[in-house]
């Protein structure tokens, strides 16, 4: 009997090393398992993260944009409302110091240059009408003693800065030597000539 239990325990135990070592290769083959999963898992969850994170930044990068458009929107509205401001105040200025210089005696003399200068250009000519603006027909006298020889009819101009205009129909040519025309030429360049362009450039 001894010898069936010897048998026995050896039986026994090579029993159990074999499940023992069953159990360790199906532990292994589990973890392997699990690990190829957890391996699995992870990049997935890196490539879902990655994409998200792709998406927001570029949501960010498109919401930075928009902001700085307005904001550039904003102050380019903003330096022409200040652009606009300026110019009406520089041609208030302007136009307060026409106001003084035409009440001057130097604005007949003035006058009178223009009346020759236009005469030169309408040379010849024998049907040369003059306009003035109506506050200054009253030196309609004066021109005429200033300038020698000056053959013109006078009449009222549609301006009012000062100045004059000077026409031929015979000879169809017209001198707009008036302070208005050289104000609305002034207007046209006043951003230019001031450096308050809205270009992009700047």
């Amino acid at each position: 009997m001894p010898e069936m239990t010897k048998k026995l325990d050896r039986f026994t135990a090579a029993i159990l090393a074999e499940a023992t070592a069953e159990t360790e290769r199906t532990l292994d083959a589990l973890k392997k398992k699990r690990a190829a999963a957890l391996d699995q898992a992870e990049d997935r969850i890196l490539l879902e993260a990655f994409h998200y994170i792709k998406s927001e930044v570029a949501a960010i990068k498109a919401e930075a944009g928009r902001s700085v458009s307005r904001h550039m929107l904003d102050n380019k509205r903003a330096l022409y409302l200040r652009r606009e401001e300026i110019s009406q105040e520089v041609f208030r200025l302007v136009r307060d110091r026409l106001a003084g210089y035409t009440a001057s005696p130097a604005y007949a003399e003035r006058l009178a240059g223009l009346c020759r200068q236009a005469l030169d250009t309408l040379k010849g000519a024998d049907d040369v009408r003059i306009y003035l603006r109506p506050a200054d027909l009253s030196l309609a006298g004066e021109l005429r003693r200033a300038v020698p020889g000056l053959d013109a009819a006078f009449e009222a101009g549609d301006f009012s800065l000062g100045g004059l205009v000077a026409e031929s129909a015979a000879l169809g040519l017209r001198v707009d030597a008036t302070f208005d025309n050289a104000m609305e030429e002034l207007s046209g360049h006043f951003a230019e000539l001031f450096g308050l362009s809205l270009s992009d450039d700047e």
